[in-house]
């Protein structure tokens, strides 16, 4: 997939940014500091595309849940701001059950930036690993690619990509 033609990427965070966390064999967020890695391919991928927008829009419910205090939480977004040079971060603390805007499957939080920024749509992709940030970019009415994982493979018509390395 050729990213040339978009000039806004959103980005969910954990298992795009960062490497999810495995708990009792489910896939979850990391909930401190200490377990939140960056992936290896994103410090190049944004490099790469250092002339692109970056936001990033992620469902964090472990706040809602206290099991993440949002300290530990703003200490693994320092190091995407530090690190990766991304200022514009969002992030949903609801659960399902709090049926709010801003939790994907809804828009609300890429729309919050489209709207903010007066962002064009047909120039937005949103980068995901879930079908939750798939369906997010739908709602919201832009493009998007989601990152093949082991526990999003049997997604049927999606687009997938192996890696950000394959966004040219």
């Amino acid at each position: 997939m050729n990213i040339e033609k978009y000039k806004d990427i959103f980005l969910d965070r954990d298992g795009v940014i960062n490497e999810v966390v495995i708990r009792n064999g489910s896939i979850s967020s990391p909930r401190s500091f200490k377990e939140f890695k960056l992936k290896k391919d994103i410090k190049n991928f944004v490099k790469k595309f250092e002339n692109k927008n970056f936001y990033v829009v992620t469902n964090q419910p472990d706040i809602s849940r206290n099991l993440l205090c949002l300290d530990e939480l703003q200490k693994m977004h320092q190091i995407i701001i530090e690190e990766l040079g991304i200022k514009n971060i969002s992030f949903c603390p609801h659960t399902d059950e709090q049926d709010c805007e801003c939790r994907k499957p809804k828009p609300g939080m890429i729309t919050s930036y489209i709207d903010e920024f007066n962002l064009v749509r047909e120039k937005c992709l949103m980068i995901g690993d879930t079908e939750k940030d798939i369906l997010a970019a739908k709602n919201a009415k832009i493009s998007s690619v989601l990152i093949k994982t082991h526990y999003n493979a049997q997604l049927p018509e999606i687009n997938f990509i192996n890696s950000l390395k394959d966004l040219s």
